[in-house]
């Protein structure tokens, strides 16, 4: 079972987002440049650290929906 959940997982991430998901990332991308501008060289350092893991907190989240899923 783990090693088809595994399979699962990993052929997801290969997967080509979609026309929706990539006009959000791209609104996303645009706004989070136009924050990133206003904030001094810390704060950019900071924030960039909340982001990583932010977008680990985005993976295992996923990850945990597809081992509910499955």
């Amino acid at each position: 079972m783990n090693k088809i959940l595994k399979l699962l997982i990993d052929d997801f991430q290969s997967h080509k987002p979609g026309a929706k998901y990539q006009f959000v990332l791209h609104r996303f991308c645009e706004a989070e440049s136009a924050f990133m501008a206003t904030l001094n060289k810390k704060q950019k350092a900071e924030y960039l650290k909340l982001d990583v893991l932010g977008g680990e907190l985005g993976v295992a989240e996923l990850d945990s929906f597809a081992a509910y899923l499955f």
